[in-house]
């Protein structure tokens, strides 16, 4: 550590600093986090014709007014690619002067390398620091404006880690002194239970190719009951599979991932079973692995993207791979000191990932297929590793990761004993129990006992009994973290009924956790367009499932606009929609407001029954240009019976949706039975009301016309006005962020 002596922070307590102005003492702990420092064109590179400069961020971690001496740059538009330095830093009156020496590293599309040099300076201000730089790379000049910000660290130190020592081993699912307890649990009901469960899951046929080969994980799980039972056997039998698997050539590294984690944990199991030329050989594999899964392939078959599922699958795979091997003996010609920096570029790619793939409550930009494979494949195991390897938590009560699984909970709804969600994104599915299974273990206290209740109802006893085990890593990661003395609690005395993504701009609003009867609704403003990754043009696709029927669902994810619940018009529409008006009620009840340049939609859920329906669900589309022809679409099942300006959607056990559009005055209304898609064509904007109820239908009053109409359904009365939809009963807790 390298001490920063400033006059600024000895006068501490004593002058203050002068921040906008104003003298705000500072104290002690000013300096402590991750300082961010972002050069304005920090780097260069050839683009075609022209020299292109890019911004270079670099990150110092500091406690106390003490900076460590390595610093990390990323720079996303030059290339992919972490890079690694030091820092010196000295004092000038109330500033930071740094000195920087980073080596540019090259990424697979951008072999340029060097050595960037840097003088900043930098001076404290409302938001943190604003200065400049001076600096130099390949040969060329640079100079600009510098800005930082202090952030809290991330991931968190825990305070009562044990470090690991030397050839230490078990130590990333669990460490060695936890072997005694868990051999006990084994002995228990429940413990018994979850290893039957896990043993079935190696009577599966071993692959080594498609999309998730599974070599790795039947290998682990052996590895784990060897070393649970103390059977030599079952150690070779690991033995045997790792030695094809490590001697395979795979597709890609998105396939090599999941092996990669899976021999890195049977790696972890099997060591002090092994013969030292096995361990020695796997040792070398999984540093050569960790290499690869970090540094990439200059083809289609590799996105280092952020917030792709490819970056959290592989760098999830290489981060469990450089934990396993870490302490170990020089692995030829990769050092110790290589897989620690190796190391933290996983744990900086996770990092990222973590904030852009994932937002503040758990919704993923890239849908939920993509979005829950990689936790179930590497993420998961890689955060529990880490925690016990280094002593550092992802899962902090308000971070994205813990949110995960609680976003999940939320969108289940049962039906005919399986326990599905309304999905968006490419692949109408998610990961299901197996999710649960893999994250127990990272769940923050105080979600844990609701996330129990759902898992118990769901997939445990209660449920279909799977337990969520799918393959051996489930069966080990749920047999360590599973814990009976977790008091179970409904979810409603825990989440509320409205669960809302702000960096995303995804709103769910739920009525209940009891049965399939349960409605969920949900609508997704996409704010966020990130490309370089799975996008669909689903901004404003909506959502509704209730009384054991799915209403308005998802058709097939191929891409276009036609196969969401959105409007499809001759109008420019915006991929993105911004959040303008949002309020919400304790039962689950809702309204929100997305627009664009030139959309606007409004999307109201009244579960309050002063309609007269469980149900009631509005929806307003306005736009700029009032004269083109727009196409209303909504995918449904069941039978659909078309009248006018109605739509009848039959269930079952007499359940029915009832749409009645409000405007346009003259709509097209079309039924596709092949497709079981609503279509409703009209000129300018859209008012629809839809109630589902079982038995009678309440009725629907208008008075006025287009969007100045009042609609009366039961005893609810619906207006739009100052760009949002209006129900009497007022809604409370209005906040956008």
């Amino acid at each position: 550590m390298i001490k920063i002596r400033l006059l600024a922070i000895l006068i501490i307590g004593i002058f203050g600093i002068t921040f906008g102005g104003l003298a705000q003492p500072i104290s002690q702990s000013y300096l402590s986090g991750k300082i961010s420092i972002t050069l304005e064109q920090g780097l260069w590179k050839d683009s075609t014709e022209e020299i292109s400069y890019q911004d270079v961020t670099l990150d110092l971690i500091c406690s106390q007014n003490s900076c460590e001496s390595e610093i990390w740059g990323f720079a996303p538009n030059f290339n992919q690619a972490d890079h690694h330095g030091t820092a010196t830093i000295n004092q000038l009156n109330n500033q930071l002067l740094l000195q920087v020496n980073l080596t540019i590293n090259r990424d697979p599309w951008q072999p340029l390398t060097g050595e960037a040099t840097y003088e900043i300076t930098l001076n404290p201000d409302q938001h943190g620091f604003v200065g400049s730089y001076q600096g130099t790379f390949q040969q060329k000049s640079l100079q600009g404006k510098a800005t930082a910000m202090i952030k809290p660290l991330y991931p968190h130190p825990l305070a009562y880690h044990q470090p690991i020592q030397f050839q230490e081993h078990p130590r990333l699912l669990f460490r060695a002194n936890m072997l005694p307890e868990l051999r006990q649990k084994q002995q228990t009901k429940i413990g018994k239970l979850l290893i039957e469960k896990l043993q079935k899951t190696l009577d599966q046929p071993v692959s080594y190719d498609g999309y998730v080969p599974n070599v790795g994980y039947q290998a682990a799980g052996r590895c784990f009951l060897s070393l649970m039972n103390e059977n030599p056997q079952q150690a070779e039998e690991g033995w045997q599979l790792v030695e094809t698997a490590i001697n395979t050539s795979y597709r890609r590294l998105f396939e090599a991932s999941p092996v990669v984690a899976g021999v890195a944990i049977a790696y972890d199991f099997c060591y002090n079973n092994w013969e030292a030329k096995h361990r020695q050989a796997v040792t070398h594999w999984l540093a050569q692995q960790t290499q690869s899964l970090i540094e990439g392939t200059a083809d289609k078959g590799w996105n280092p993207t952020a917030w792709s599922n490819w970056n959290g699958r592989a760098r999830g795979a290489a981060g469990l791979a450089a934990l396993a091997i870490l302490k170990e003996p020089e692995i030829e010609t990769i050092s110790p000191n290589n897989i620690e920096q190796l190391l933290t570029i996983a744990q900086r790619n996770i990092t990222r990932y973590l904030e852009t793939a994932i937002g503040d409550h758990g919704f993923g930009t890239e849908g939920d297929h993509y979005t829950t494979e990689p936790w179930i494949l590497t993420l998961y195991p890689f955060l529990e590793a880490y925690r016990r390897v280094e002593g550092k938590t992802f899962i902090t009560e308000n971070s994205h990761a813990a949110w995960l699984l609680p976003h999940y909970l939320m969108r289940i709804v049962p039906k005919d004993n399986t326990y599905p969600i309304p999905t968006y994104g490419r692949h109408r599915y998610y990961a299901g129990g197996s999710l649960f299974a893999m994250g127990l273990g990272s769940t923050p206290p105080k979600f844990l006992p609701g996330i129990i209740w759902g898992f118990n109802h769901y997939w445990g006893r209660e449920g279909d009994q799977s337990f969520g085990i799918q393959n051996p890593l489930e069966g080990i990661m749920l047999f360590v973290s599973y814990l009976e003395d977790v008091k179970e609690q409904h979810p409603s005395t825990i989440f509320d009924n409205v669960l809302v993504d702000y960096q995303k701009g995804f709103y769910v609003f739920r009525n209940q956790w009891q049965n399939d009867q349960d409605f969920v609704a949900s609508i997704y403003a996409k704010r966020e367009f990130l490309p370089k990754s799975w996008s669909f043009p689903d901004a404003g696709s909506f959502r509704i499932w209730g009384l054991g029927e799915h209403w308005a669902k998802a058709k097939k994810g191929q891409g276009k606009p036609e196969n969401e619940n959105v409007i499809v018009t001759q109008s420019d529409i915006s991929v993105t929609l911004q959040p303008i008006y949002f309020a919400s009620k304790k039962d689950g009840s809702g309204i929100v407001s997305l627009q664009s340049k030139n959309w606007l939609r409004s999307f109201a859920v009244d579960y309050s029954q002063l309609s007269g329906s469980p149900g009631l669900f509005v929806l307003v589309d306005q736009f700029r240009e009032k004269q083109k022809l727009n196409t209303w679409i909504m995918h449904t099942e069941g039978k659909v019976q078309l009248n006018n300006n109605q739509f009848l959607i039959q269930g079952d056990n007499n359940t029915t949706m009832q749409g009645t559009f409000i405007t346009p005055n003259q709509v097209n209304l079309v039924y596709q039975s092949d497709e079981q898609t609503i279509m409703a064509t009209g000129m300018g904007d859209f008012f629809v009301t839809m109630t589902v109820q079982k038995g009678q239908i309440p009725d629907v009053t208008i008075t006025g016309s287009g969007l100045n109409s009042q609609v009366m359904i039961g005893r609810q009365i619906i207006t739009f006005e100052d760009d949002h939809i209006n129900l009497k009963n007022c809604l409370s807790r209005t906040h956008i962020n």
